[in-house]
């Protein structure tokens, strides 16, 4: 696909600062939360970002929401940086740039109707006058598959997932470049997810917007995405279009995750990988490979020297020395 991507990431870093005491507060360290992380998303794609708790995606995906200031590294939309933005330049972001959180009940307020929920943005932004924005609220319903008619009900009158069709709604109500989904179907009953799943992807043909997904569950990265990011301690281990990941992952602590996940039919040959020890704390990340400590394959070098993220085969990337 030709052209500049919609997003791109460029030696993203987010580190902490690790303080002791309250009046005179001392710096101990920095959490590295994010340490030198770049992706590229293109309008009407989806990208997945996955591994363990503690991996850096939520901060990653709120330094592009722009809630939080990278220390280091920039984020691009259309080419323009996104942080230092302020008045109407950073509304207009706001409006361009939204989320869908893994739960919906936090992100709708309990007193307010969902229509007047939906049609906040519009508000904000003076989208148009109230015949104008209550038209687009009735549309946005129709598009996440509820009824005009529930504009006037609460949130406590919906199930689960009709409260994240409403979430949806929400963001969708400005017509965003880029939706941030952040585990956007894990608190869902599995019955719906896959139609959940599958409304995002209508409203991605319908709209061209782009998705960076935010989860763990595979199975959910595999059905959406089509490329997929695999961090591990604030490092990027592995990246490949989705397809090319899962057909064949290099990576082993890619690996490990897989193994976690249970065979797609009985019969199928699974390897099964049972990593040592605990994730390392981020304070204090190992030298070289910081998944050495846990590394079924470690080799002594893997402890000396970070191995750098190469290219083995079109659009896959490793960071390991197996592959050098």
């Amino acid at each position: 696909m030709n052209g500049r991507p919609l997003l791109q990431v460029e030696g993203l870093r987010k580190h902490f600062p690790f303080t002791k005491g309250i009046l005179f507060a001392k710096t101990l360290g920095h959490i590295k939360a994010v340490d030198d992380v770049s992706f590229e998303i293109r309008a009407g794609e989806t990208l997945g970002l996955v591994g363990e708790s503690g991996c850096g995606k939520t901060t990653t995906s709120r330094m592009i929401l722009n809630l939080e200031e990278p220390t280091e590294g920039r984020i691009l939309l259309d080419g323009e940086p996104i942080h230092g933005l302020q008045g109407e330049a950073l509304r207009a972001y706001r409006a361009r740039v939204q989320a869908v959180f893994q739960d919906p009940w936090s992100s709708l307020n309990p007193r307010m109707k969902v229509g007047r929920t939906i049609a906040e943005s519009l508000i904000v932004n003076a989208w148009g006058d109230r015949a104008r924005i209550d038209e687009r609220v009735r549309e946005l319903l129709l598009q996440v598959g509820l009824r005009p008619e529930q504009a006037q009900q609460y949130p406590h009158e919906f199930s689960g997932g009709q409260r994240q069709r409403v979430a949806l709604a929400a963001a969708l109500a400005s017509r965003p470049k880029l939706i941030v989904l952040d585990e956007p179907v894990s608190a869902l009953d599995v019955s719906i997810r896959a139609q959940m799943m599958n409304l995002l992807k209508d409203i991605q043909a319908q709209d061209d917007v782009a998705y960076l997904l935010v989860a763990h569950d595979l199975a959910t990265v595999r059905h959406m995405a089509d490329h997929t990011v695999v961090m591990y301690l604030g490092k990027i281990v592995e990246k490949a279009p989705t397809a090319s990941l899962f057909d064949d992952v290099r990576h082993p602590y890619t690996k490990a995750l897989f193994s976690a996940v249970l065979v797609a039919w009985p019969g199928q040959a699974a390897e099964e990988i049972e990593l040592k020890g605990e994730v390392p704390s981020p304070l204090d990340p190992p030298s070289g490979c910081r998944f050495h400590t846990r590394c079924p394959y470690v080799m002594p070098h893997c402890s000396q020297h970070e191995p750098a993220l190469r290219q083995v085969s079109r659009g896959h990337f490793v960071a390991c020395y197996l592959f050098e």
